[in-house]
């Protein structure tokens, strides 16, 4: 179930499928959160079933922290102890059924009591008795990477890979997931949040899928189910997620970005967008009326910028709009899913 690297962690973990697709339709279990809850499981995976009570050392909590954020440990226990409130906060359920009693709906807390030794160093922890049934035998579950979700930088990406990476193991010919919007937003904690479609799909949806096809074994389509006409062709009320397996190339592009520093990634990132930004401002301004070229390039010699010789000219714009591509996007209303 939970297979063993160097050290104490597992590489990947068996997590049941109530504790992946959480409706949190508030949105407050942070990446932080998700990620202690991902390695207290881990830690507790040998056990679960044979032992009320889980131990972890405080130091491989502060490690596992550490490696999420390149290195950067806690100095005290706050950020756990509000961690750990909010998974005791938070509810999950499961549905299942049962050979006597028939369909079964059941509610469960995350975490149950939790004893924080500060000066021993140990942390005591125990799930919910009927959670850590379902969590010791899952009848359906997602085969984590635990490698993979360390290395996501947005909690909507965690969240998305953990319920995919389920449909991604299936033995189909052409796995999907579809979901209605609503329940959608709910699982990424975004009821009352980025409430225009194209803000939710650019501020949330896509950077969580770009991380996926990123950093994951597997690939995603997107498809937008859309009712009603009008403008657009209707409102958006569901979504078909289709799951491809890499093939061999993309495979090991994909492990060749895991083994990348963090930072570096960090910096391939911000360069493309730099460059995608870029691309937007001047294909706008290439086709803008002259007046609005004038006007741009009187504001880049403000900023200090160096122009050449009739600088609004379309085939000169690009020595200079690279300089202030950001600020025309920002100014203009510009985006990248424009281009």
């Amino acid at each position: 179930m939970a297979k063993a690297m160097t050290g104490t962690l597992p590489t990947h973990l068996t997590k049941a499928v109530g504790v992946v697709e959480i409706s949190e339709p508030a949105g407050e279990l942070s990446l932080a959160d998700r990620r202690l809850f991902n390695f207290l499981l881990a830690n507790a995976y040998p056990r679960l079933g044979k032992h009320p009570n889980h131990v972890v050392r405080l130091s491989d909590i502060r490690g596992f922290a550490a490696l999420a954020r390149e290195g950067v440990g806690e100095a005290d226990n706050r950020r756990l102890k509000g961690s750990i409130e909010r998974l005791q906060k938070t509810l999950v359920t499961f549905n299942y059924l049962d050979s006597d009693k028939g369909s079964i709906w059941q509610s469960s807390q995350l975490l149950g009591t939790c004893i924080l030794g500060e000066r021993t160093g140990e942390l005591t922890y125990l799930f919910p008795a009927g959670l850590e049934e379902r969590l010791a035998e899952p009848a359906l579950y997602s085969y984590i990477s635990l490698r993979v979700i360390y290395q996501f930088e947005s909690k909507y990406a965690l969240i998305l890979y953990e319920i995919l990476k389920r449909y991604a193991d299936r033995d189909a010919i052409e796995p999907y997931w579809a979901v209605k919007t609503s329940e959608l937003r709910d699982l990424l904690g975004c009821r009352e949040r980025l409430k225009d479609w194209k803000d939710f799909r650019r501020r949330a949806l896509n950077p969580a899928l770009e991380e996926i096809d990123r950093l994951s074994e597997f690939a995603v389509e997107v498809l937008e189910i859309r009712q009603g006409g009008g403008r657009g062709g209707g409102k958006v009320v569901g979504v078909t997620f289709r799951i491809r397996r890499k093939e061999r190339r993309e495979a090991e592009t994909t492990v060749r970005e895991l083994d990348k520093p963090r930072v570096q990634r960090r910096g391939e990132k911000k360069l493309q967008l730099e460059e995608q930004e870029t691309a937007v401002a001047l294909r706008w301004l290439s086709g803008s009326d002259p007046r609005v070229r004038f006007r741009w390039q009187k504001r880049a010699e403000e900023l200090g910028v160096g122009l050449p010789a009739a600088a609004a000219a379309p085939e000169n714009l690009v020595k200079w709009v690279p300089s202030i591509a950001r600020l025309i996007c920002r100014e203009e209303r510009l985006t990248i899913s424009s281009m």
